[in-house]
């Protein structure tokens, strides 16, 4: 089998690969919004469209989609900020609670011959470590909110241009071909969306229906914390759980909290590692390994937002790549399925 030329360039691949990926890194804080406007603008474009089918000036159909984003981005942190307070007040009394729970979780794990070390149960479970765990991971989440003012700028100026925009990118795709490529590429980036938040919004209400079943104190929080994380393909639902087991073995019964933790699990199975990823990977072209690969690079490369991101970015360079002459092996890696006239290579 003699190898094509075009695979003897690895290594200096290879690095641009890695200067392209330290550059971005290094860069992360400036490309964030960029990126966040762009996915937006993608996002709410057929809703522009719609609304100027009706006859609507450009500047009140993008004013109206610039207040929904507000007032629904004012409504969630409202929301977020006013429930993390309320914890952090009653995190006193979650230590009190713990301290008198733990003896219990061990005499009960050793009743079944698991033997738990009280003191690596206290250090690793401490209230105030598992609010530091999750302030550590919402404070990456808060870089969004940092950034909000430029990345509603941006926004609002790309939904002000998107006629000129549109026409930009009819004149840079100019074959037939390259249109539909990039018709398809914006329709899968809204459908991936649509999908993320049905699937996003179905975990979130069986959660709180669950939870409230049980009479759990922040149901309707952790319900909303689910919806969100939801959005980071495979482990977002399954961190979402951390939170509300916690707080139900502070406040319920071992055998409750324990069935908590067991409808979690047969969530996060059915919808966070089965629905989505079956969806995403045939519906979208990405192969299920590689949706979880790139959400652990991109997470890596821009945080909490780079994992929300990583399933668009990927297809992004999977249509670039499909492209091009030379690289049009990325593509190949990416895909979830190989055409039966490419398996030929000599």
């Amino acid at each position: 089998m003699i190898i094509d030329k075009k695979y003897n360039s690895t290594v200096p691949i290879l690095a641009y690969i890695v200067i392209i990926i330290a550059g971005l890194k290094l860069a992360s804080s400036i490309i964030v919004p960029f990126l966040i406007a762009f996915f937006l603008f993608i996002i709410f474009l057929p809703l522009e469209n719609r609304l100027k089918s009706f006859s609507i000036p450009n500047i009140i159909t993008s004013l109206i989609i610039f207040t929904i984003i507000v007032v629904m981005l004012f409504l969630l942190m409202t929301f977020l900020i006013s429930s993390s307070n309320d914890i952090l007040k009653n995190v006193p009394i979650y230590q009190d609670k713990f301290h008198q729970v733990s003896p219990i979780i061990v005499a009960f794990f050793e009743q079944f011959n698991i033997s738990l070390e009280m003191k690596n149960i206290i250090s690793f479970m401490e209230p105030l470590k598992i609010v530091n765990y999750i302030t550590t991971f919402f404070k990456g989440m808060g870089n969004i909110v940092m950034n909000t003012f430029l990345t509603l700028i941006l926004f609002i100026f790309l939904l002000l241009e998107s006629s000129v925009i549109s026409k930009k990118a009819l004149h840079l795709v100019k074959t037939e071909q390259q249109q539909k490529k990039l018709e398809l590429f914006l329709n899968s980036i809204n459908r991936y969306f649509i999908i993320k938040t049905f699937t996003s919004m179905l975990t979130g209400l069986i959660v709180w229906i669950m939870l409230e079943y049980f009479n759990l104190q922040y149901a309707f929080l952790f319900a909303v914390l689910a919806f969100l994380l939801n959005y980071i393909p495979s482990i977002g639902s399954f961190i979402a759980s951390f939170p509300a087991i916690f707080v139900s073995m502070l406040q319920l019964s071992i055998v409750e909290t324990i069935s908590i933790a067991i409808a979690y699990l047969v969530i996060n199975i059915l919808i966070g590692s089965f629905l989505d990823p079956k969806i995403m990977g045939k519906d979208l072209g990405l192969s299920t390994f590689i949706v979880f690969i790139s959400m652990v690079i991109w997470g890596w490369i821009f945080g909490p937002v780079g994992m929300l991101l990583a399933v668009p970015l990927t297809m992004a360079i999977k249509i670039i790549c499909e492209n091009s002459n030379n690289y049009d092996w990325v593509s190949v890696i990416l895909k979830d399925k190989m055409a039966k006239n490419k398996i030929e290579e000599e």
